[in-house]
């Protein structure tokens, strides 16, 4: 299965450090990936009302839920359903 390839606004767009420079990270290319500024907030969210707006609002499939929860693990949050 393939990510959906949207053209980002660059208000839009998020830099997210895949391990946290507090986990030991660092500004590597390798460690940056580019993310919709709401489903970078959607990684980083830890209140569960938080996170069930934005699953509501980016109704995201399982797969891409499943990258979201990638990238949580590596800043050692909990995984979402």
């Amino acid at each position: 299965m393939k990510l959906q390839e949207i053209f980002l606004f660059a208000n839009e767009v998020h830099c997210h450090h895949k391990i946290p420079l507090s986990l030991g990270g660092n500004d590597n290319f390798s460690n940056l990936c580019i993310l919709h500024k709401e489903i970078h907030k959607l990684v980083h969210a830890t209140r569960n009302e938080t996170i069930t707006t934005l699953k509501n609002i980016l109704q995201l499939s399982t797969f891409e839920i499943d990258i979201v929860n990638k990238l949580r693990k590596m800043s050692n949050l909990e995984l979402i359903d």
